[in-house]
C-alpha cells in the first residue's frame, strides 16, 4: 500500500508539473503572438515610412535636377550676356589702340591698353567661374582630336611670353616633336594657367617648359614640366594649393592678385582627361608643376605620340601663300608679321635647300628670296627654281642689301626689293601677283550692333568686303542675292537663330560649300555641337578668340574654298 501511495504522489507531481509547463507554453505563445503583432504593425509603419522617405527623396531629386537645370540655364544666359559686351570692349579697345599707335597719338595708347587689359582680365575671371561651375555640375565635355604637340606648345608660348617676360624673366623650353590625341583647348588652358602663374610669381628669374614622352603605370603619355625660380611655397601652403578660391595666403592674393581658380580648374581638367598634376616646391627657391596626360586620350585604341620630321610652317599651304626664304630670324619674323596682317598665309625657310624643298611641296603663290645666305645663296636658289618646269612659273621677289636688280631680272626674278624692306612697297608688289584678296566677301550675321560693327571694321581693315545681317532670315536673303565666300555666324539671334540658319543654308546645293564659322557667346553644349556637326567649319567662343587667330581661320578657309572650286 505504501508503494502505491508513493507512486500516486509522483504521478500527481508530474501532472502538476506538466500543467504548469502547458501554462508557461501558453503564456509564451501569447507573448510571441503579441510580439509578432507588434512587429507586423512596426513593419507596416516602416513600409509607410520608407514610402514617405522615398517620395521625399524623389521630390528632392526632382527639385535638385530642376535647380541644376535652372542653374545651367542661368550660367548659359549669364555667359552670353556678359561675354557679348566684353567682346566689343576688348575688340574695339584693341583696334583703337592700334590706330592710335599708327597715328602717333601716344597719349591714348596707354589708356586704351589699360582698357583692353582690364576687359581681358574681367573676361578671364568670368570664364574661370563658369568653367568651375560646369566641371562641378558635370557639364564639361571633352572633345578629343589629334594634336600636333609642337604647334600647340608654340601657340601657348606665343601667348604667354609677354606675361612671363614682363617680370624680367627668361622663358626657356624644350618641345617634343610629335602628335597625341587629347582635348587641345583644355590642354592649352592648363599650360597657359601654369606658365602664367610661374611668370607671375617669379621676378628676374627663369621659367622653363619641358615636354617629354613618359609612361605612367604602363600607359604611354606626355609629360609637361613647368619649372620656375620664383617665391616657392611652404608645405602648409601646398596643402590647399588646388582648392578653389585659395592662394598661398591672403598676403599672396593682395600682392599678386587673382582668384585662386586657375590651379583648381587645371587639376580637374587633367583628371577629366585621364591625367594628373604633381607639384614640388621649395620656399623662396622655386616650384615645379608636372602635368601628365595620356597620349591617346580616353581611348586606348587611338594613336599615341609619334615622332615627326620636317620643318615647321606658320600657316598651311594654298592659294595666296608666300614662301619667305631668308637666313635672318629677325627678317623672317618681320615678314611674317607684315604678310599675315595683310591676309597672306606664310611659310618660312631658313636656308636655300629648305626653300627649294618647301617650294616643291607647298607650291606657293609667290616666293620672297634673300640674296645673301650661307651655303646656297639666293642667286643659286633662283636659278634652281627657274630651271624646274613645275616651279618656273612661280613669281619670285628678290630681296637684297644691294641694288642688283638687273642680274635678278636676267635670272628670272619677277621683282626686286632693297633692304630694309618697306611694308607698303612689298604689299604693293604682292598685290601685282595676287589679285583675288580684295574680291573675298564675308557675311557677318550678328544681332548685337556693337559686335557687328567691330567685326566689320576689323575685316574691312584686312581688305575684305563685308555684308552684315541682323538675324538668320535677313542673312538668307543676302545669300540669295550674292553668295559670299565666307560666313561668320552668331548663334543667339531673334527671328531666326544660328541653328535654324545653318539648317536652311545647307538645304541648297549651291550654298553647301560656303565655309561657316560660328562666333558665339553662348556656352556650347554637346547637344549644340551635334546640331552643328557637319554644318560649320569651327566654333569660336566670344572672348576666347584672338583677332589674329580668327583672321588666320578665315584666310585658311577661304584658301580651301577657292582650291575646291
Amino acid at each position: 500500500m505504501q508503494e502505491i501511495e508513493v507512486l500516486r504522489r509522483q504521478i500527481e507531481r508530474e501532472k502538476k508539473a506538466r500543467k504548469e509547463a502547458e501554462q508557461i507554453a501558453e503564456q509564451k505563445t501569447r507573448e510571441i503572438y503579441y510580439v509578432n503583432q507588434e512587429l507586423l504593425q512596426l513593419n507596416d509603419q516602416l513600409e509607410e515610412l520608407v514610402k514617405e522617405r522615398t517620395a521625399e527623396l524623389s521630390l528632392a531629386r526632382d527639385e535638385a535636377i530642376e535647380a541644376n537645370r535652372i542653374k545651367s540655364q542661368f550660367l548659359a544666359n549669364m555667359s552670353h550676356e556678359l561675354r557679348t559686351p566684353l567682346n566689343a570692349i576688348i575688340g574695339y579697345s584693341e583696334m583703337l589702340k592700334e590706330e592710335a599707335e599708327d597715328e602717333g597719338v601716344e597719349g591714348f595708347v596707354d589708356d586704351l591698353g589699360k582698357i583692353h587689359h582690364a576687359g581681358k582680365h574681367l573676361l578671364s575671371l568670368i570664364n574661370d567661374i563658369l568653367d568651375l561651375s560646369k566641371i562641378e555640375a558635370g557639364k564639361m565635355d571633352l572633345y578629343l582630336e589629334s594634336c600636333d604637340i609642337n604647334t600647340t606648345i608654340q601657340d601657348v608660348l606665343t601667348t604667354v611670353s609677354p606675361l612671363v617676360e614682363s617680370n624680367g624673366n627668361r622663358l626657356e623650353f624644350v618641345i617634343l616633336q610629335g602628335v597625341m590625341r587629347t582635348d587641345i583647348t583644355k590642354l592649352r588652358q592648363i599650360l597657359f594657367n601654369l606658365l602664367s602663374n610661374a611668370g607671375k610669381f617669379t621676378k628676374q628669374g627663369t621659367v622653363s617648359l619641358t615636354v617629354s614622352l613618359e609612361a605612367y603605370h604602363g600607359k604611354p603619355g606626355v609629360s609637361f614640366c613647368i619649372q620656375d625660380t620664383g617665391i616657392g611655397m611652404t608645405p602648409e601652403q601646398m596643402d590647399h594649393l588646388f582648392q578653389a578660391f585659395k592662394q598661398a595666403d591672403s598676403s599672396t592674393t593682395r600682392k599678386y592678385g587673382g582668384t585662386g581658380l586657375g590651379l583648381a580648374i587645371s587639376q580637374r581638367l587633367c583628371q577629366m582627361m585621364g591625367g594628373h598634376i604633381a607639384v614640388e616646391s621649395v620656399y623662396e627657391q622655386g616650384t615645379t608643376f608636372t602635368v601628365w596626360l595620356p597620349s591617346s586620350g580616353s581611348n586606348p585604341d587611338c594613336e599615341s605620340v609619334l615622332p615627326e620630321e620636317g620643318s615647321q610652317s606658320y600657316l598651311d599651304e594654298g592659294h595666296n601663300t608666300i614662301l619667305v626664304i631668308d637666313d635672318d630670324p629677325a627678317m623672317l619674323q618681320l615678314m611674317q608679321r607684315y604678310l599675315s596682317k595683310e591676309g597672306y598665309a606664310v611659310i618660312v625657310a631658313r636656308n636655300g635647300q629648305e626653300g627649294i624643298r618647301l617650294a616643291k611641296e607647298r607650291r606657293p603663290s609667290v616666293i620672297s628670296l634673300d640674296v645673301l645666305m650661307p651655303g646656297m645663296d639666293g642667286w643659286t636658289v633662283l636659278t634652281t627654281l627657274k630651271s624646274d618646269p613645275e616651279l618656273a612659273g612661280i613669281p619670285i621677289i628678290m630681296i637684297s642689301m644691294t641694288d642688283d636688280r638687273n642680274l635678278g631680272y636676267a635670272l628670272g626674278a619677277s621683282d626686286f626689293l632693297i633692304k630694309p624692306v618697306n611694308r607698303d612697297k612689298i604689299i604693293s608688289v604682292l598685290d601685282k601677283h595676287i589679285m583675288e584678296r580684295q574680291s573675298d566677301s564675308i557675311l557677318v550675321i550678328e544681332d548685337d550692333l556693337a559686335t557687328s560693327q567691330m567685326m566689320t571694321r576689323m575685316l574691312v581693315k584686312e581688305g575684305y568686303r563685308v555684308i552684315r545681317a541682323g538675324d538668320g532670315r535677313i542673312a538668307l536673303e543676302c545669300v540669295a542675292q550674292s553668295i559670299p565666300q565666307f560666313i561668320l555666324l552668331d548663334l543667339m539671334m531673334p527671328n531666326m537663330d544660328g541653328f535654324e540658319f545653318v539648317t536652311e543654308l545647307r538645304k541648297r546645293d549651291e550654298w553647301r560649300s560656303i565655309p561657316v564659322v560660328v562666333l558665339t557667346a553662348k556656352d556650347i553644349t554637346a547637344e549644340d555641337r551635334m546640331r552643328l556637326n557637319g554644318y560649320v567649319e569651327n566654333i569660336v567662343q566670344k572672348g576666347h578668340w584672338r583677332r589674329e587667330d580668327l583672321l588666320e581661320e578665315i584666310r585658311n578657309l577661304l584658301i580651301g574654298a577657292r582650291t575646291n572650286r
